[in-house]
């Protein structure tokens, strides 16, 4: 078997490893994730000679050409990056007939509040300090100043010394690269066991409609388009071009990098052009000088994250026309040029997104990471062999062709797009699910009987607050509670008291050695129940204000909540700016109790009328009968649309205002207030006020992760207990 190894192409072996990589992950599982330090490793050593290799490349290869070559280089290359940058916006768009019918939404996050790092541009392009750009990797300063060396060079006459010292260096990293390429089988292995045997698959159903229209465009550009493009106009058989450099795009897929494999898409360009007997030391040197500058400008690769928008936008249920599609894509074409981190967030907001879904863009880059890295190499290649062949004249549109491409490639994609949606339409669940995952979250213990008894009780009743020593001599502690403050306290599925502050006080009368007799209540008479001692404390993401500071008293704060409305989605635009609020008609917005934030508001907006509802619930009751909009926490907000999909929430990202929200207890309680505090404060230091946030209001685990799948674990039991 070893000889039969030893025969195979290096491109046969690093097919046949990849596979054994997903093999071996499938049977091991997350016991194999070890191997991962095993791929890192053999990453970094092809990352060794990279960045070297393109200064010495680049310098020499430009310090040959004669000025009016280099200015050739750069109109030839430029127009055909052009057109593969038209094909692909137009062919992306496409994809997105292929979404069948769906309806989501998410849980809070603290994404919804935070911008990314902006990517400095000018460091990033301005090669102010090489040295600076050479330490940090940033590959198109770098490119930008062996570019001009490598210009200043044309023109230097006593130069032949340095030119055959840089080429020598050059031959050097190649033989460097040759032996670590030889490593590749072994560290593709170890990557693919370590990624198949870590991948939690449920983690990605959801996203399977996104995968699919990635993975289809990516084989459709990088093994159709692409080749026929340039083979449209050089000597080159489409077999030839599609599939000589196939040891190259197989590892790029592999490794998730293109970086890594320049050299190779190098020498695989010349490769080429020796088969056709077509090399010369010219068609060399421009495959040398190609590669490493178009590298550094957007690909299609990099363009497929527009992929992710319009799957963004159908997956919030957004329709996008083509007229809408093309700004956007040309902003994200443009911002492309620097991180595709920075790009994702700024074309969600320009349609108005859900920014939160850029974590479904990360999470999701673990599988498509690997076909942008595929489409990306072939888009590189084929730029140097199509480049290379208008540079050395041998580039002539062929007619014949022509027509055949162009008749078999829209066919081509009309068959692959019918198909798919078919496929799709029958294989994706429309059932909506979230809210069912909201309504079975549960806490750490089932609560007494007691406590399910207590569900609309009017307030009222009891005498007077009762002091620490009362309490604990009665056992039991009374706990006041908005039976519909979601996520805060509310009835599960399974009719029992859940939520965020209904767990924290699970963990209070735990510590205090009571039992918990939970009381409902209506916002607008907390203090009353309070202040006559039906209930010690008030809980359910209390917001402290000026006139309930008066009436109450408040702990430290227990978290900080975000301002926001929930509106109908088709509603949703007519709440986009503050011109076109101020230009409605008059809009009545459901609130529950004086929000801090309303004053502000009706001075801001004097269309705006606030009116009192007893409940969130009831504004939900209402369905847009006599509300346009309901004030909220966006965390709350974020909730309810999980359990009303036809909701969304409206928030400003620059401008959201924070509001604190506590626990409260009798005015004049000092001594209950004193103690809550330092509890309070111990489960902060000790995490679990954290923990519980997670879990409640970023719905962290909210369903249950099982151990990793396996053939070993699951299949043949091993290593697993019998109970």
């Amino acid at each position: 078997m070893i000889k039969s190894m030893r025969k195979m192409s290096l491109s046969t072996l690093v097919l046949v490893c990849f596979a054994l990589g997903i093999v071996t992950g499938l049977f091991f599982g997350e016991s194999v994730a070890w191997m991962g330090v095993i791929g890192d490793a053999f990453i970094k050593l092809l990352q060794m000679t990279i960045i070297p290799y393109i200064v010495v490349s680049l310098m020499t290869s430009l310090g040959k050409m004669s000025y009016a070559q280099a200015r050739s280089l750069g109109v030839q290359v430029g127009k055909l990056m052009l057109l593969l940058w038209v094909v692909g916006l137009l062919a992306i768009y496409t994809i997105q007939f292929i979404f069948p019918e769906f309806e989501s939404a998410a849980f809070f996050s603290t994404a919804l509040l935070e911008r990314p790092e902006p990517i400095n541009l000018v460091d990033l392009y301005i090669p102010s300090n090489p040295f600076f750009s050479l330490s940090n990797s940033y590959v198109p300063a770098i490119v930008v100043f062996c570019v001009a060396v490598g210009i200043a060079l044309i023109g230097i006459k006593e130069k032949k010394a340095l030119m055959d010292q840089l080429t020598t260096l050059g031959e050097a990293f190649n033989t460097v690269t040759g032996y670590i390429v030889k490593l590749m089988p072994v560290g593709i292995f170890a990557m693919t066991a370590a990624t198949a045997g870590t991948m939690a698959v449920e983690e990605f159903e959801r996203l399977q409609v996104y995968f699919a229209a990635h993975i289809i465009m990516t084989l459709l550009l990088a093994y159709w388009v692409l080749p026929a493009i340039v083979v449209m106009f050089t000597p080159f058989k489409f077999r030839d071009v599609s599939g000589i450099a196939k040891d190259a795009i197989i590892t790029a897929f592999a490794a998730g990098n293109i970086f890594i494999v320049l050299p190779i898409l190098i020498e695989r360009t010349k490769d080429l052009y020796k088969k056709y007997d077509l090399a010369t030391e010219e068609t060399d040197a421009y495959a040398e000088i190609i590669v490493p500058v178009v590298f550094s400008f957007p690909n299609l690769g990099k363009m497929l994250t527009i992929i992710f928008v319009l799957f963004a936008a159908w997956f919030s249920g957004t329709e996008l026309s083509f007229v809408e599609y093309l700004p956007m894509a040309i902003n994200g074409l443009i911002s492309l040029f620097g991180s595709v981190y920075l790009t994702v967030p700024m074309l969600l907001d320009s349609l108005e997104l859900p920014g939160d879904l850029f974590q479904l863009y990360v999470v999701s880059s673990l599988l498509t990471g690997r076909f942008t890295s595929l489409l990306a190499a072939m888009n590189i290649f084929i730029l140097a062999v199509g480049g290379t062949a208008m540079l050395a004249g041998v580039a002539r549109i062929s007619l014949h062709r022509l027509m055949i491409y162009g008749i078999a490639t829209p066919l081509l994609f009309g068959a692959v797009l019918v198909g798919s949606y078919t496929l799709l339409s029958t294989m994706v669940s429309s059932e909506y699910t979230m809210d069912e995952v909201v309504r079975n979250m549960r806490v750490a213990d089932k609560l007494p009987p007691a406590a399910l008894a207590f569900k609309e009780k009017p307030t009222g009743g009891g005498h007077r607050p009762r002091s620490m020593a009362e309490i604990r001599a009665s056992g039991v502690l009374r706990i006041g509670y908005n039976p519909h403050q979601v996520p805060f306290s509310y009835f599960n599925a399974s009719e029992e008291l859940v939520g965020f502050d209904v767990a924290l006080m699970q963990d209070l009368v735990r510590d205090m050695e009571l039992k918990a007799e939970f009381v409902p209540y209506r916002l607008d008479l907390a203090n009353e129940g309070l202040n006559s001692g039906q209930f010690d404390i008030a809980v359910s993401g209390i917001q402290v204000t000026a006139s309930r500071l008066a009436e109450l008293n408040f702990t430290t704060p227990v978290i900080d909540l975000h301002y926001a409305l929930v509106v109908k989605d088709h509603r949703a635009d007519e709440f986009e700016n503050n011109e076109i609020i101020v230009r409605a008609g008059t809009l009545h917005i459901a609130t529950v109790g004086d929000y801090a934030l309303i004053p502000e508001l009706e001075k801001r907006f004097p269309n705006m009328s606030f009116l009192k509802v007893d409940s969130d619930k009831a504004f939900f009751d209402d369905d847009g009968e006599n509300y346009d909009a309901l004030l909220i926490s966006l965390e709350a907000g974020k909730t309810w649309t999980l359990l009303k999909p036809e909701y969304t929430t409206v928030y400003r990202r620059d401008g959201i205002t924070s509001f604190p929200a506590s626990y409260a207890v009798a005015l004049g309680n000092a001594e209950l207030r004193n103690f809550f505090n330092s509890w309070l404060e111990l489960k902060r230091s000790a995490g679990r006020i954290e923990q519980l946030y997670d879990y409640w209001i970023q719905g962290k685990n909210a369903v249950p992760k099982t151990p990793r799948w396996s053939i070993m674990r699951d299949v043949l039991k091993w290593g697993v207990e019998e109970d």
